[in-house]
């Protein structure tokens, strides 16, 4: 190390070029995430993303094990389209991220159970966790209870 303190021009002249190649770096990631969603379609493109770029090898992070080997079956076919916009690209890299779980459900809006039991089942089912005991019996007359305040709305 050198005695002497550094110019603040010598910092600030490299903290922008390290800002100026991170930021090449993830506009190349970013165009190739948008060129891998587009070879890769469908759920598998919902659970897997362009991760990394190091060298000639593209890292590709998947949801899960049975993700994987459905990206396992296309693999040689993702590396020659990805080669169209990285030709350098050597091979695929391809990791199980259990972080991506979360964010690749899609959750489905569900719609509140519409079902109803006739006051005649509620009876039967009354009669029937009287002739039985334990968490059954608690389970059916639940169940009936629950008929009859959806019966009172």
């Amino acid at each position: 190390m050198s005695d002497h303190p550094s110019s603040l021009e010598n910092l600030l002249n490299q903290s922008l070029s390290g800002l100026a190649e991170l930021s090449r770096k993830a506009s190349k990631l970013g165009a190739l995430q948008q060129h891998y969603q587009q070879q890769v379609q469908g759920p598998l493109a919902a659970h897997s993303r362009v991760a990394n770029l190091r060298g000639g090898v593209l890292v590709i992070d998947v949801a899960s094990g049975a993700w994987l080997s459905q990206l396992r079956l296309q693999r040689s076919n993702i590396l020659s389209q990805m080669r169209q916009i990285a030709p350098s690209l050597t091979s695929l890299d391809l990791r199980i991220n259990p972080s991506m779980v979360k964010a690749a459900r899609n959750p489905i809006e569900q719609k509140p159970n519409q079902r109803e039991i006739s006051a005649n089942t509620a009876a039967q089912l009354r009669e029937l966790a009287d002739s039985t005991d334990g968490k059954l019996s608690e389970s059916l007359k639940k169940l009936a209870a629950l008929s009859e305040r959806r019966q009172n709305k």
